[in-house]
């Protein structure tokens, strides 16, 4: 089942690289530190309620318990370093409570920065796939060095326990509001029933989503709804209007409006497209949220793109 909410397993070492084909990811938070390099391709990432278009070799930082949300057009190729804040817990616990303030660096405005950030994440990288000897210590050591880099040349401020507690209770209930909506998108869904759900007032709730996920709850449920209309267009000979009913849409041309919203293309034409694509283009259309690579092959990658 889609978790918006998203839990990170690190084994014993508190941090986690993965390599990522990305073409779209749903608001979702949690509660590390994500450092991302744009191997390829061009996103636009939208972090509350700020939104900003980014492309191969540019950099963003997501916050502990910071709703983000990535798109692109065509799949993007991320490499990702996400490390908890209890990797510092012993020598550094203060880290918990810091919040860096710039997300961003364009590698034409920020070249230094992004240079030296990009060489701390790809030798973490290249250890951690490989899987060589004791290479856990050397992945340690290359993260504290990116720490104590980013925290010596980005903008941070300290937020405070009550802040940082109430970041926490945040996130909670944002993952059982997504995850109530990714159980009953196909019905009618009202933000009243959620309300309910929660035992929340109807008004605060409309706030507070608002606020954790940068746009309203219709909207969210839109997106949620097309996403899944568009991998029955390609994957079924379903008729539009069994998709539309599938998916939660009350009325077809609520469905049509709302596809063309979100792809530039109605629901006929989206499939009609994607039967004259070629192979490859039809593999990328068919890419849900993310495909992970495996260890080997994000080895293979990372070197074809640094050669």
């Amino acid at each position: 089942m889609h978790e918006e909410y998203e839990v990170i397993s690190h084994n014993n070492t508190n941090f986690h690289l993965f390599l990522v084909k990305i073409l779209y990811r749903s608001p979702h938070i949690h509660r590390d530190y994500e450092i991302c390099l744009i191997i390829d391709g061009e996103i636009s990432l939208t972090i509350q309620d700020f939104s900003v278009s980014l492309r191969k070799d540019d950099i963003f930082i997501i916050n502990p318990f910071e709703s983000h949300e990535i798109k692109a057009i065509n799949p993007a190729l991320i490499l990702s370093l996400q490390v908890s804040p209890s990797f510092f817990s012993t020598y550094y616990p203060q880290i918990k409570y810091i919040h860096f303030d710039r997300t961003h660096l364009c590698s034409t405005d920020n070249p230094s920065e992004c240079q030296n950030i990009h060489n701390y994440v790809m030798d973490t990288a290249y250890s951690y796939f490989n899987r060589e000897a004791i290479y856990e210590l050397k992945c340690a050591s290359l993260v504290n060095q990116l720490f104590f880099y980013l925290l010596n040349h980005l903008p941070f401020h300290e937020i405070s326990d009550k802040e940082r507690i109430s970041s926490k209770a945040r996130g909670k209930r944002m993952q059982n509001i997504t995850q109530y909506i990714d159980e009953h998108y196909s019905e009618k869904l009202l933000l009243s029933d959620i309300a309910k759900y929660e035992n929340m007032d109807l008004y605060y709730l409309s706030h507070f989503f608002k606020d954790c996920f940068g746009m309203s709850f219709q909207n969210y449920v839109l997106k949620i709804r097309c996403e899944r209309a568009r991998h029955l267009l390609i994957l079924s000979d379903y008729s539009l209007l069994d998709i539309s009913v599938s998916c939660g849409f009350s009325d077809p041309k609520y469905f049509n409006k709302g596809f063309q919203q979100q792809y530039g293309y109605s629901p006929k034409e989206y499939r009609k497209n994607f039967k004259k694509e070629d192979f490859p283009n039809q593999q990328n259309h068919l890419l849900s949220t993310q495909e992970f690579l495996s260890d080997s092959s994000s080895l293979i990658t990372l070197e074809r793109y640094s050669s």
